[in-house]
C-alpha cells in the first residue's frame, strides 16, 4: 500500500466540538431559560458528557439529557434547540489549533488532503470558513450536495474517484466509529479513528487509532515505511 491522499471528517475530527460547546452557554443562556445554581462551566461539562455518550445517536438525546438534568427551567421544545445548534456552530465553531498546521503540513509531504462531511452545505462551510480551513483541501464533498453521506461507501468512493486514487492508496480519518471507520474500511480505504469522544470503537474495528489529528503525519510516516 502507498498513500496518496488523506481524507478527513470535519466534526470533532478537525473542530472542536468540546471547546464549541463551551463557548456558547452564555448564548444558550440568553436563548432559554436555565438552572441560574448551574456555572457556565457546569453547564459545559454536563453538555460535554451528553456529547460524548450520545453523539452518535443524535441531538435528540443530548436535548434529552439536559432536560433530565434540570438545565433548563422553563420548557423547551427540541425543534427550537436543534436550531439554535446549528445557528450557534456556524457561528461560533473552534478549531483545534493543530489542525491547520497539521493539514499544510501533510501538503508539503506530497499528500492529496480532502475533506469528506455529513451535513448541509451552508452550515459546513460556515464551520470550515470559521476554522480557516476552507481554501486548505484539494477537495470538499459535503453529503447534502451529493445526495449520499457516510457510512454508506458510495461517498467515499466518490472521493478517490475526484482524486485519482485507488482507494487502498486513501487514508480516512475520523471519530465516529460507524460513519467513518465502518464506512471508510467498506469502501476500501485505511481508517484512522480519533479518539475525540473518548467512545471506544465498538461493531467496528480502526486500522488504527490516533489521540488526535496533531499525530497523523507522524503515523503517516509510520505507515509509509511498513507498507510501502
Amino acid at each position: 500500500m502507498r498513500i496518496k491522499a488523506v481524507i478527513f471528517d470535519l466534526d470533532h475530527t478537525l473542530f472542536d466540538r468540546h471547546g464549541t460547546l463551551r463557548a456558547i452557554v452564555p448564548k444558550l443562556r440568553q436563548r432559554f431559560q436555565t438552572d441560574p445554581a448551574l456555572s457556565d462551566e457546569e453547564i459545559a461539562r454536563m453538555w460535554i458528557y451528553a456529547d460524548d455518550r450520545f453523539v452518535y445517536d443524535g441531538w435528540q438525546y443530548i436535548f434529552s439529557y439536559l432536560q433530565e438534568n434540570g438545565v433548563f427551567t422553563e420548557p423547551v421544545e427540541y425543534g427550537d434547540y436543534r436550531s439554535f445548534i446549528f445557528e450557534t456552530f456556524a457561528e461560533t465553531a473552534v478549531p483545534f489549533p493543530f489542525a491547520k498546521p497539521m493539514l499544510l503540513q501533510l501538503k508539503k509531504d506530497g499528500y492529496r488532503v480532502a475533506l469528506i462531511t455529513n451535513g448541509q452545505h451552508a452550515l459546513q462551510y460556515k464551520k470550515l470558513a470559521l476554522t480557516g480551513l476552507r481554501n486548505v483541501f484539494d477537495s470538499v464533498i459535503v453529503s447534502g450536495d451529493v445526495g449520499v453521506e457516510k457510512p454508506d461507501a458510495e461517498i467515499f468512493r466518490m472521493m478517490c474517484d475526484r482524486l485519482s486514487v485507488k482507494p487502498n492508496e486513501a487514508v480516512y480519518v475520523g471519530d465516529n466509529p460507524v460513519c467513518d471507520i465502518d464506512g471508510a474500511k467498506k469502501a476500501g480505504l485505511y481508517a484512522i479513528w480519533i479518539r475525540s469522544t473518548r467512545v471506544e470503537p465498538a461493531a467496528c474495528r480502526p486500522d488504527e487509532i490516533a489521540n488526535d489529528v496533531h499525530e497523523i503525519p507522524m503515523l503517516l510516516t509510520e505507515l509509509q515505511k511498513q507498507y510501502g
